[in-house]
């Protein structure tokens, strides 16, 4: 589950005031989705320390509830810090639903792994840059480069990504949520059907329907061909 993080509190004004002395002190409203409970205590302590007046209003763990809290933020999101290697849905689709949905949301891309393996599809799904959890320089730079209404060199902004991404959406035959955390099973982990089923309390005949329409989907023949797709990127 997500954490809602407030920020500090402000103990020299009280009243009607305060609200208002609030939205001036913090600027920059950002959210952080990591599947590591300690990098999100990290980053968060990361932003607020080095970030000019900015505080994370919410942390995640949970791809579903990212995307949810995305698409119902009604702008009080200044940006999203997202990494690419989550557990059920891959950064990259949680990316992409909510820029086919949203441009107000501006998303930043974080891995531990080399910037090439995720790159081209942040591009793809929508993102305003990748940058390396490993290096706290390069976080810093990135996220104000992005807060600065910006994308860093071969991205687009927000409002661009979500033109593009939403007028290709109708093109695609797209994999559900339920979809993508089966072949995300099958190729991170090598689960076979059985143990998926197990994984998410569903029957074993139900994770093969769902094979069987992930294969159809990619134009796979074979679980193995399905795996080596999806792996593909895009």
């Amino acid at each position: 589950m997500g954490n809602i993080m407030k920020p500090r509190p402000v103990h020299s004004i009280n009243g009607p005031d305060a609200t208002m002395h609030v939205a001036q002190q913090y600027r920059h409203r950002i959210a952080i989705t990591d599947n590591d409970e300690r990098s999100l205590e990290s980053l968060r302590d990361l932003v607020e320390r080095n970030i000019p007046r900015s505080y994370v209003i919410w942390t995640c763990s949970s791809e579903r509830e990212t995307i949810e809290r995305c698409l119902a933020c009604d702008g009080t999101i200044d940006l999203l810090l997202l990494d690419m290697s989550m557990e059920r849905m891959q950064g990259p689709s949680i990316c992409r639903r909510i820029r086919e949905q949203t441009w107000r949301v501006p998303i930043l891309a974080m891995t531990s792994f080399s910037l090439h393996r995720y790159r081209e599809q942040a591009v793809y799904a929508g993102a305003q840059g990748i940058t390396s959890k490993n290096d706290e320089q390069a976080i810093i730079r990135s996220i104000n480069t992005v807060l600065q209404s910006q994308a860093l060199d071969g991205f687009e902004s927000s409002a661009v990504a979500y033109t593009r991404v939403s007028n290709e959406r109708p093109h695609q035959q797209l994999l559900t949520s339920r979809e993508e955390e089966i072949i995300n099973l099958a190729a991170d982990s090598g689960l076979t059907d059985r143990q998926i089923a197990e994984e998410l309390n569903i029957a074993e005949a139900t994770v093969r329907r769902h094979m069987h329409n992930i294969l159809a989907k990619l134009g796979a023949k074979t679980a193995r061909q399905a795996i080596a797709r999806w792996l593909t990127p895009r």
